[in-house]
């Protein structure tokens, strides 16, 4: 698939998974991916654990309840930590948020659909049960997970607002 059609078919798959394993292969090809993109001062702060199948993902779903997650064949969960001295800048939202959004588009040029999850790990009690579920060492913080798998169906999708509506030349507002 071209990279702009990846691009484009990419959407947030919130709905059901088809049980198909996902091949491990696949599952270390996409978290390749994600740690192949760019990280601020080159800290490399992304840890990532696989989780390849529902014994691996249960502990971590049993905290909360959401379908796409509930029913993934497999998923992974992004961490980093930060253990520079404060003087220093964080990037920790900037590299996860790269490095989930490379994993996003690897999984859709694979033909897996998946979602960006990390609503449920905002609450500190959630965030403390699935650390502890995963073996995630205290220092680190669980950003997202993201469910992967075959759709159970063709998954719903929200308008985007067209381009016209967001892009301005030589200032905001105005059109080419």
């Amino acid at each position: 698939m071209d990279f702009f059609d990846v691009v484009h078919a990419r959407y947030s798959h919130k709905e059901h998974f088809l049980p198909d394993a996902v091949p491990l292969a696949d599952l270390e090809k996409i978290a390749h991916a994600g740690l192949a993109a760019p990280n601020g001062a080159n800290r490399q702060l992304v840890r990532l654990v696989i989780l390849p199948d529902r014994a691996a993902i249960d502990p971590a779903a049993a905290i909360i309840n959401h379908g796409g997650f509930n029913t993934a064949p497999a998923a992974i969960a992004i961490l980093t930590t930060d253990d520079s001295p404060a003087e220093h800048i964080s990037f920790e939202k900037e590299d996860y948020s790269a490095a989930l959004e490379n994993m996003l588009l690897a999984a859709t040029a694979m033909g897996y659909a998946a979602l960006w999850l990390d609503y449920p790990w905002i609450d500190a009690q959630n965030q403390r049960c699935v650390k502890e579920a995963l073996g995630i060492p205290e220092n680190y913080r669980l950003w997202a997970t993201m469910p992967i798998g075959k759709p159970d169906g063709p998954g719903s999708r929200r308008q985007k607002m067209p381009p016209e509506a967001r892009i301005f030349y030589r200032q905001y507002g105005a059109k080419g």
